[in-house]
């Protein structure tokens, strides 16, 4: 098979929607110069989804055990990541590969690290404190045992509630054809404000939003500590919501597979 110009690639990258996502719509413009390098060097789209899954392993395990600079180099990567999180779909809509298992390992990379990123980083500073939720709890008037705790807590919080919203999209996703995070939101846009808050939150909750930024913007500044504990109240938050809308959408619903 010829090896598809720069030019086919970027054609076939074109049509793509990253549905306002911040970090993806980012990191989409470099996917087809990584294809084109990763095809004729005769690298697989699959072979690609092994080497993300690689690297998402290896950032959990930096921010966990690499105290400070860990948190910094390994939050810093989610962006290298997410280049090459776009590249094996760019390089398989370039050749016009169809791979379901390819497809099903690019999600679980996702998955895996959309949902522990958070409780690493917790980890990570449980081991290596910067302080930040100390002196807040002062700024208060308030002290507690061990704040390195309530921050663990945090993050493991926040990791379960980002997994448990993600399984329960999949089910809604299996039992009813569409989900919160699908269809019905592309069927029913919002408008205005409430769009605009809609994209906000979303990036709010995704790493290839704002998260990962988020949290190496918080790694560089000492900050860490304090943005875990706001995103778990954020997750709380959003999980309320998540369940009146999962309610409301398809409470009524009692046929599989419709809308």
């Amino acid at each position: 098979m010829t090896a598809p110009a720069l030019s086919d690639i970027k054609a076939a990258n074109a049509a793509v929607n990253d549905r306002g996502y911040a970090l993806v719509s980012f990191s989409r413009p470099f996917g087809p110069y990584l294809a084109w390098l990763a095809i004729r060097m005769g690298t697989t789209p699959r072979q690609v989804n092994y080497f993300s899954l690689l690297l998402v392993f290896a950032i959990l395990g930096l921010v966990a055990a690499g105290g400070s600079t860990g948190r910094i180099c390994g939050t810093a990567l989610v962006f290298l990541w997410q280049i090459i999180d776009v590249t094996d779909g760019t390089m398989a809509r370039a050749l016009k590969i169809r791979d379901n298992f390819g497809g099903f390992v690019d999600y679980a990379t996702g998955m895996v690290i959309a949902s522990f990123l958070p409780f690493c980083l917790a980890i990570g500073v449980y081991g290596v404190p910067d302080g930040s939720f100390t002196l807040a709890l002062a700024e208060v008037g308030r002290t507690v045992a061990d704040p390195s705790v309530l921050v663990l807590m945090a993050g493991a919080g926040v990791s379960m509630l980002s997994l448990y919203m993600r399984l329960i999209n999949r089910v809604l996703l299996i039992r009813f054809g569409d989900s919160l995070a699908g269809s019905r939101s592309s069927k029913q846009p919002a408008a205005g404000a409430v769009s605009r808050l809609h994209t906000i939150v979303k990036n709010l909750e995704t790493i290839g939003g704002v998260q990962a930024m988020v949290f190496c913007a918080a790694a560089v500044a000492g900050l860490l500590e304090i943005v875990l504990v706001v995103y778990f109240f954020f997750y709380v938050a959003l999980l309320g919501v998540f369940a009146l809308s999962t309610h409301r959408g398809y409470g009524n619903r009692t046929k599989y597979l419709t809308d």
